[in-house]
Order: structure tokens, then C-alpha cells, then sequence
């Protein structure tokens, strides 16, 4: 049983004290996401191979690597500036938040997984390997993208979902540990979408109550 989390109700303001400039649309933000996110995983792949044929100095492995690392920061940074400047004052703001730390799940976990067989095979044939450089660049993508993870899971994830808990015992939650490995998130987005609506029409009602008096 999770240790209950003392002042669930309160508003949480978030992580930077500014506003942002103007949002994209939703399904815009997606697209860009899954563009970056799907072309580093490709890129980390082709690297992969590349490397291991040609070795860490060759232009076919430095053509791949670094398209890799800038599509997968990019998506890490577009995903933690989101997280960092996101609303959390109402019951929706906290189950969008929690669907993007999945997605940040979403992210990481296939990249580290990637990186981790890729060194677990250049590492056992790193006597025969051209270069060491090859299989440390993939270390360092594992252990970095596990961490993130981990942190991730415990600051967010689990937080956020025994928060939602606590102040919405009513909202379904999916499975805990698809949205640790990225493969769904914890709120369906329907119900993300019909909780904003509720808290829109409640803002109206008051409203039209605050004319009335």
C-alpha cells in the first residue's frame, strides 16, 4: 500500500513560473514527437549496424550516430519542457500529466533497450572490434536512458497515479506496468478529453451564477 500523500487536493503549480509562448495543437505536438522519436530509433539501429562493421571512426557510423542523438534529445527536450511547463490545478491537468510521463516512458525505453543489446554484443567482441569508442557510446545511451527511466517511474509516474488515486478514485487507470515499459499509457485519452470538459462546463456554471448574483 502506497504511503498517502499529504495535501492531495491542493493546487500544484508547475515547474516553471512563467508562461510559454503559444501551444501547438495537439495532434500537431504528437506528430512531431513520434517523427523524432521513431527517426532516433532508426538512426539508433543503423548506427548499431554501421558501427559494428566499420568501427566507431568511420563516416557511416558518425553519418547515423548523430542524426540518432539529435532526434532523441530533441524528443526528450520537447517532452520535459512540456512536463515542466504543464498545468497541474485540476483532475485533467494531472491525468494529461501522467499520460505524458508514459509517453516519456514511451521515449526512453526502447532507446535503452536498443543501447543495452547493442553493447552486450560489442562488448563481447570488443577484442575483435576497430574501436573501443563503439561500444562506450552505446553504454553510455543505456545506463543514461535508464536512469531517466527510473527517475521518471518514482517522481512521476508512481506519484501521479496514487495522487490520482487519492483525489479521483473513480478514474480508471490501465495497467502500471505497460506504462513503466512505454507501451500504453495510464489514461485513456477520452477520458482525459471528457474530464476537461467537465471542468469546462463547471467554470461556466460559475460563471453564469457569479452574472446572476
Amino acid at each position: 500500500m502506497a504511503k498517502p500523500i499529504q495535501n492531495p487536493c491542493e493546487d500544484e503549480p508547475s515547474a516553471l513560473p512563467f508562461r510559454t509562448g503559444g501551444r501547438l495543437r495537439r495532434n500537431q505536438e504528437y506528430v512531431i514527437f513520434y517523427f523524432l522519436a521513431i527517426s532516433s530509433w532508426v538512426m539508433e539501429i543503423c548506427a548499431a549496424c554501421l558501427g559494428s562493421l566499420y568501427g566507431a571512426d568511420s563516416h557511416y557510423f558518425i553519418a547515423t550516430v548523430t542524426p540518432f542523438l539529435v532526434t532523441h534529445w530533441a524528443a526528450f527536450l520537447q517532452t520535459c519542457w512540456l512536463m515542466a511547463t504543464s498545468r497541474r490545478e485540476t483532475i485533467a491537468d494531472r491525468m494529461a500529466y501522467l499520460n505524458l510521463a508514459c509517453r516519456f516512458q514511451r521515449l526512453c525505453a526502447p532507446t535503452a533497450l536498443i543501447g543495452m543489446v547493442t553493447w552486450a554484443v560489442a562488448y563481447r567482441f570488443r577484442d575483435k572490434a576497430s574501436s573501443q569508442g563503439y561500444w562506450i557510446i552505446f553504454l553510455v545511451v543505456w545506463i543514461m536512458n535508464v536512469v531517466v527511466c527510473i527517475m521518471n517511474v518514482y517522481n512521476n509516474i508512481t506519484w501521479e497515479s496514487d495522487l490520482l488515486y487519492q483525489i479521483a478514485p473513480d478514474v480508471h487507470q490501465g495497467n502500471f506496468w505497460l506504462a513503466v515499459l512505454g507501451i500504453r499509457s495510464m489514461i485513456k485519452a477520452k477520458d482525459v478529453l471528457h474530464e476537461h470538459h467537465k471542468d469546462q462546463d463547471f467554470e461556466l456554471k460559475q460563471r453564469d451564477s457569479k452574472r446572476g448574483v
